[in-house]
């Protein structure tokens, strides 16, 4: 299983006074639990094997007095502090110790650390630094000892160049690049004694010379070959980012007609609900009229008959005027003053009816409006408040729906959509012009290297004149191959790395994630950049991800790096699940039993609710519980099963 933590000693450190921690690893079970409830003192251990490995690099020096036990240091003036670790790999046995002194002057405490010891199966080693760094290197040190709520960090668009050289060197490349580095200092000694040699031979001399320079010119090229790779790969980067915001720009375009017809629609429903509401304000006016409809009929009734006798009336009493001021009456005979008089008489009894037209027209009007009223139809007053109530829940379901599209159109403007996709046909075009680049460094740069192959064979003929000259040019191009293998072996293995890290990554990343569906794996730039594959195809930018798909992309990436390394390092988790919902949670106690590693978690009773615990028990070599002594002040760490 590789190196496994077998025992932890503690003296003074924080909440813990004398405290001996062992993990039994007489087991074929991998997994170790450490439950103990905020505050009682777990990332405590973390920090405590952090500070034993690395000193100031684990945990500050400034800090340290915060890291004496405060019972033990109100009993004395001078204290010591000290950590031990014993690590077990392949029958091997290391003791890592490392003790801090702290002492009073007055008010201030001035803490004094020791450098550490390594002993490896009771042999005391000189240089313990770097017998410590030979088994986990500081560099790498976030890739054994996380945290799980900061290990989304390694997820991030980009790495920064501590984490790229801490990856390469779990990987074992600064190995490699030493021998590269080796072989041109080599290379760079042997022409130089060529040069000397050469000294007497004007022809040699020159052929050195030009060699030389030859391979200066090779050494420009070749790296602006690498530059122009590296140039190639972030413009790519580049290229595919502004692809993915072209996508997005392209649905907030589609959003942004989107909420213009739902603008339209919600104003032309705003009139239809002004219009309701009117017709709920008429018909509460009128809601008290088939109540009345009797009566109204009633009226109606009797206004027509009055209005019917009374325009008779009118009609008289014109004619009887008429007659009077004429010879002749209706019959055609002539008027006498008997008929007159009779007339006058007539005209007197009449003589109230003078306002008649004017009431005979309020009548009429009257009498209209009522016809209206009891011509129209009985009010249904329930469908008219339901017509204005449904266009109240329409438009505020609209809303709704135009607030969810601002929200996620929030802080992008609609100019965005053309300057993406001008962005993005320039990236294209330089991603294309970066690659012709390429196509011509690689052209100029063989037919340099075939002068160079050229100029080799004529030296070595010219050198075979003389023994020393000979051996001279032997060795240059001994070193000079060495060199070229050294290249080819660092681009192959780091190929073929890259590959098994993305690999194992994915295959892992396959299980913890809770889109096994959407997702087909991760993709791992050459410098180590993540992205996720979708099943369309896409690379996704971890920064789209939320937060706990950042936390199981970075689990993966970490795990899967430790796996491809070959080294089989102990994982120590603090706070396992971070952000994660309960099916991330559950994928990852699911893939802890296949790690080749000892994973030892320190949790909280929440950190493994409901079955979690249950699913992982079968793979759990021991449980440890931290308890308070309150009467002490203290922590203690034992074994519950």
């Amino acid at each position: 299983m590789g190196l496994r933590l077998k025992q932890i000693r503690l003296k003074n450190w924080k909440c813990y006074r004398e405290q001996k921690i062992q993990f039994d690893l007489n087991t074929d079970k991998n997994i170790w639990i450490v439950f103990g409830q905020n505050g009682y003192g777990k990332t405590s251990l973390l920090e405590a094997i952090l500070w034993c490995l690395y000193g100031n690099e684990g945990i500050s020096t400034k800090k340290l007095p915060d890291y004496f036990n405060r019972i033990a240091l109100k009993k004395r003036k001078q204290i010591n502090l000290s950590v031990q670790l014993n690590f077990e790999e392949n029958g091997k046995n290391y003791f890592i110790s490392r003790q801090a002194t702290l002492i009073w002057r007055g008010t201030t405490p001035i803490v004094t650390p020791d450098e550490p010891t390594f002993n490896e199966d009771g042999k005391q080693r000189n240089n313990p630094r770097e017998y410590i760094d030979s088994i986990l290197p500081k560099s790498c040190k976030e890739f054994f000892f996380f945290d799980g709520v900061e290990i989304q960090r390694y997820a991030q668009l980009t790495q920064t160049d501590e984490t790229k050289n801490a990856i390469e060197q779990i990987l074992g490349i600064p190995e490699l690049k030493n021998l590269r580095e080796d072989a041109d200092k080599a290379l760079k000694q042997i022409e130089k004694d060529l040069n000397k040699a050469s000294a007497a031979n004007q022809t040699l001399k020159q052929k050195t010379d030009r060699l030389a320079t030859l391979q200066e010119d090779i050494a420009l090229r070749t790296g602006q070959l690498q530059q122009a790779k590296q140039d190639l790969e972030n413009s790519i980067k580049i290229f595919e980012d502004c692809q993915e915001k072209a996508r997005q720009i392209e649905d907030l375009n589609e959003k942004f007609k989107k909420l213009d017809d739902r603008d339209r629609e919600k104003r032309y429903l705003e009139q239809e609900r002004e219009k309701a509401q009117e017709a709920v304000e008429n018909a509460f006016k009128k809601i008290s009229l088939p109540l009345m409809r009797e009566f109204m009929q009633e009226v109606h009734d009797d206004l027509q008959r009055k209005n019917i006798k009374k325009t008779g009336l009118s009609v008289s009493l014109k004619q009887l005027r008429e007659l009077l001021n004429s010879d002749r009456c209706l019959c055609g005979r002539c008027m006498d003053d008997e008929s007159r008089n009779y007339i006058r008489q007539t005209l007197e009894e009449l003589k109230g009816s003078e306002s008649l037209s004017q009431e005979i027209i309020q009548q009429n009007n009257i009498q209209t409006q009522l016809s209206r009223l009891l011509s129209d139809r009985n009010l249904d007053l329930n469908e008219i408040l339901l017509k204005r109530d449904r266009l109240v829940d329409d438009i505020d379901e609209l809303q709704q729906t135009i607030d969810n599209i601002k929200q996620d159109t929030k802080g992008f403007k609609r100019s965005e959509v053309e300057d993406t996709w001008r962005k993005l046909g320039a990236e294209e075009k330089n991603v294309e012009n970066t690659r012709e680049r390429i196509n011509r460094l690689n052209k100029e740069l063989d037919r340099v290297k075939q002068e160079e192959v050229r100029l080799l064979q004529e030296i070595e003929t010219l050198g075979g004149q003389d023994k020393e000259t000979a051996t001279l040019v032997k060795q240059m191009k001994l070193a000079q191959g060495l060199r070229d293998a050294a290249n080819e072996l660092i681009e192959w293995y780091i190929g073929d790395r890259k590959q098994t890290i993305e690999n194992t990554t994915s295959r892992i990343h396959d299980r913890v994630t809770n889109k096994p569906d959407e997702y087909r794996g991760i993709a791992i730039a050459p410098n180590y950049t993540l992205r996720v594959k979708t099943i369309t195809g896409e690379l996704l930018n971890p920064e789209s991800l939320s937060a706990g798909e950042k936390e199981a992309l970075a689990f993966a990436f970490i795990t899967g790096l430790n796996i491809a390394s070959e080294t089989a390092a102990p994982l120590i988790m603090d706070t396992p699940f971070g952000h994660l919902d309960m099916q991330h949670q559950k994928n990852i106690v699911n893939a802890l039993p296949n790690l080749p590693s000892q994973v030892i978690v320190l949790a909280t009773d929440r950190d493994f609710q409901g079955e979690l615990l249950q699913e992982l028990r079968p793979h759990i070599a021991e449980i440890l519980n931290i308890w308070r002594d309150a009467d002490e002040d203290m922590s203690i760490v034992e074994v519950r099963e």
